[in-house]
């Protein structure tokens, strides 16, 4: 059995992680493709060193550019490789540009697509990540849904592959990095905030606001540490907008970040992924959009802030100041997901 992994940006690494380790446990032939799509080392290639996992044979180098030169890089490169390796499945996590370009050129190559992380919905059709997830789905051979509600909305849609339930495979790597840390939670009086997403970093008046927001809650007594995406930055930095008492610093590892998290009293954040992992590791979250993918995480202590107005810094206050309710169940599999993955590939073989 040939199974290629293709990933190409933070997230689709970390969470391919525990996947990577049992796929090469059981003997099977394996190839990694990076798109080149975070094509900074501290948003790429740090991650497959501090999570152990073996460097890709391959990389696109598709490199900066808009939305449909990425994409059309993409399928222009993997064709050949593809039709050269000829694997048994395609493994695409996620639901970023490398995802949806890695999964239409399987698709219509006639290769097994395997998506992880199937059946994520926010239903806001502006966000990119939301039309691709959707795509990648009604193109997949295999599903691979982190939750139930996500093999539901699988089910709801009448996708024509094969769904699973099988839990998320960045629970798996998230238990396995917790435990490693062993830190003793703190909770400084500081505040997480990590913006990335078109939405936010590319509208003027939204990041003028965002970064306001900011700036408030520093004057309330708090340090806001801010590792910043490239991206981020540079529009930053068109619009002219100062960080004031902001601590600004380089994005950071997978570690650093937990640790983070961990520490701080809350999280602010327009991630997917952070909001999972600030519910994993009950820090209260604030997220910057109108709707998300998580609403299983909506339960406990995440809430959308899609509005910032004169009212926004009381509602953080409060929210910094309230108890949250503690987790009774996982809602995201027992953290064996990677296992059950595989499993299931290993069956349909």
């Amino acid at each position: 059995m040939k199974v290629i992994l293709i990933v190409g940006t933070r997230p689709q690494i970390i969470k391919s992680q525990p996947i990577v380790k049992e796929l090469l446990s059981k003997k099977i032939d394996l190839e990694i493709i990076h798109t080149g799509q975070h094509y900074d080392y501290k948003m790429s290639q740090s991650f497959f060193e501090e999570l152990s996992i073996k460097d890709p044979h391959l990389n696109l180098n598709i490199g900066q550019g808009s939305s449909p030169h990425q994409l059309s890089e993409i399928i222009k490169k993997l064709e050949k490789l593809l039709l050269k390796s000829s694997p048994d499945f395609v493994l695409v996590p996620g639901d970023t540009r490398s995802a949806l370009g890695s999964g239409l050129t399987a698709s219509r190559m006639g290769f097994t697509l395997v998506h992880i992380e199937a059946g994520a919905r926010s239903n806001d059709i502006t966000l990119e990540e939301e039309i691709n997830r959707r795509i990648i789905d009604h193109s997949s051979n295999i599903l691979f849904a982190p939750t139930k509600n996500c093999l539901t909305n699988l089910q709801n849609e009448n996708v024509l592959g094969k769904s699973y339930f099988t839990g998320d495979s960045m629970y798996d790597v998230f238990l396995e990095f917790n435990k490693k840390l062993n830190h003793k939670r703190k909770r400084n009086n500081q505040i997480l905030m990590t913006i990335h997403r078109k939405t936010n970093v590319e509208n003027a008046s939204k990041m003028k606001k965002i970064i306001g927001l900011a700036n408030e809650i520093t004057k309330l007594g708090y340090e806001v540490i801010f590792p910043m995406h490239p991206h981020t930055q540079k529009q930053l930095k068109l619009f002219n907008i100062s960080l004031n008492k902001i601590n600004a610093i380089k994005p950071v590892n997978y570690s650093k970040i937990l640790s983070l998290l961990g520490n701080s009293k809350m999280m602010i954040t327009d991630s997917g992924g952070l909001q999972k992992e600030a519910y994993w590791m009950n820090t209260p979250c604030v997220t910057i959009r109108k709707s998300t993918e998580w609403i299983e995480t909506l339960e406990n202590n995440n809430i959308l802030l899609d509005s910032i107005t004169t009212s926004s810094i009381k509602q953080i206050n409060k929210i910094i100041d309230s108890k949250i309710r503690k987790k009774t169940k996982s809602l995201f599999g027992n953290g064996h997901a990677s296992k059950k993955m595989v499993s299931i590939l290993r069956n349909n073989f």
